[in-house]
């Protein structure tokens, strides 16, 4: 597959957009608003990134002298789709929020701008299932996460915990395995083919656009609307 013809296949996001015609007039419509056009913009971004990793070879990036072909195909393709893993990541925490701050899943707590960073600190998909779906397993959201935990995990490990070493290529060689006390430095590194991230990417690509659809646009329509109502 190319590029472009990669591109072509992954469906942008653009049954959300409202062309700026949707003003919303209290503080959680229009926190909800704002996520849901972060959201069109962070799968664009996904998108063009999970497309970049079909590019071959990255001739327009380094000279051919310079690196033999193994370098110029996986060491590039390999950061593409790490950073698609974290965008997409990004693009399902959006969708989480939109229903914590539509919903007010967060109760307890007024929305203000002061206290705005704590609510979104405690936005997590456990509280969204039980507050929203009353843990009650067949609901969207935790059907999702189910089908995708593989990449959450992974974007998981590289935003915030672990490097994720490619079978294919290895940015840098440990010379040696430390093994102690049921520690194994071995062990505790996550190996990824990049072929198969890629597969993966492109059915949570899908997965995702069908959720944005089952979940996003009843959400966007029942915004309040100034605009709507001044008619």
């Amino acid at each position: 597959m190319t590029t472009k013809e990669a591109y072509l296949l992954l469906e942008p996001a653009h049954f959300l957009k409202d062309d700026d015609l949707v003003q919303p007039i209290t503080p959680e419509d229009t926190e909800t608003r704002r996520r849901i056009i972060d959201f069109i913009h962070e799968i664009d971004t996904a998108r063009f990134m999970l497309a970049m990793s079909y590019k071959h070879p990255y001739l327009d990036l380094v000279d051919e002298k310079d690196f033999d072909n193994k370098f110029k195909t996986e060491y590039f393709k390999q950061y593409y789709l790490y950073s698609a893993l974290i965008w997409y990541h990004n693009s399902f925490d959006l969708i989480l929020q939109c229903l914590w701050f539509k919903f007010q899943l967060y109760k307890e707590d007024q929305l203000r701008a002061d206290n705005i960073e704590i609510i979104l600190y405690n936005c997590k998909i456990s509280k969204i299932q039980e507050r929203l779906y009353n843990n009650q397993s067949n609901n969207p959201i935790t059907e999702f996460n189910k089908r995708n935990i593989k990449i959450h995990d992974l974007a998981n490990r590289l935003k915030h915990r672990q490097y994720i070493e490619n079978d294919n290529y290895l940015l840098y060689a440990e010379f040696f395995n430390v093994v102690s006390e049921g520690y194994n430095s071995d062990g505790t590194k996550v190996h990824v083919k990049l072929d198969d991230i890629q597969a993966m990417l492109m059915r949570y690509h899908k997965d995702i656009i069908e959720l944005a659809k089952e979940l996003l646009i009843p959400i966007h329509n029942s915004i309040t609307n100034a605009f709507r109502i001044s008619e």
